[in-house]
């Protein structure tokens, strides 16, 4: 897996190199959120004018992304409960299954050195940008940018939290035993005046994912009414 950046080869050489490869975790298998694998810690924010009339703004009624089988950010995918997570490593991407609008999410692995490192998305769901990952030692590391408007939360007392273009995430995932644990920090400088961050656990699960089939026709008809 591609690890070690060229800088750092040419500090510690192939030995380095090897140490790195040593470290990289092991996060393949399936995960659910639930409440067993501990809290969600969902920091403090603070709006800036653009951010504050953006979340004002927001209508649960009518401007949900799920509604349109439509996953809003990063952070409410992770965030949806009693759904699966299917992660896959290789040598040169991770994928990530999420079984939530049937999210297929595969990430080049890079080097996080490199000036323009090739990127990937997920077809006609813009508000979750351009992905790129490595690993830090014990955790992957997963940078993304260039998103669409959207919302970083539409759940519970985080409904309607906004993102711009400028948004720029870093998801850091690490395990420890049977818990997988997602810290995300969100640096936001049109909508926030400092950077969110957001943890959130998994567990471990024996299920297998399944099709979540998401029907835009059939969610806009559970939609609470106007």
């Amino acid at each position: 897996m591609r690890v070690c950046s060229s800088i750092g080869v040419a500090a510690s050489g192939l030995l380095g190199c090897a140490l790195g490869l040593a470290q990289t975790p092991d996060l393949s298998g399936n995960w659910i959120r639930q409440t067993g694998g501990g809290r969600i810690a969902f920091g403090e924010w603070e709006f800036t004018e653009a951010g504050q009339r953006a979340f004002d703004a927001y209508d649960f009624r009518i401007d949900d992304p799920a509604y349109d089988c439509i996953g809003a950010s990063w952070t409410r995918i992770w965030l949806n409960p009693n759904v699966l997570v299917g992660v896959t490593q290789t040598e040169d991407h991770v994928r990530l299954q999420y079984e939530w609008m049937d999210v297929d999410r595969v990430v080049p692995l890079i080097d996080p050195s490199e000036p323009n490192p090739p990127r990937s998305n997920i077809e006609n769901m813009p508000a979750l940008g351009y992905s790129a990952a490595w690993y830090d030692g014990d955790t992957l590391v997963i940078d993304t940018i260039d998103f669409a408007p959207g919302y970083v939360s539409t759940m519970q007392e985080w409904a309607g939290m906004p993102q711009s273009r400028r948004m720029h995430t870093v998801e850091r995932i690490s395990r420890d035993g049977d818990i997988l644990t997602i810290e995300t920090t969100h640096q936001d400088p049109a909508y926030y005046r400092k950077p969110l961050v957001v943890t959130i656990p998994y567990v471990r699960s024996d299920f297998e994912l399944m099709e979540y089939g998401c029907i835009p026709e059939e969610a806009r008809r559970v939609a609470p009414d106007g």
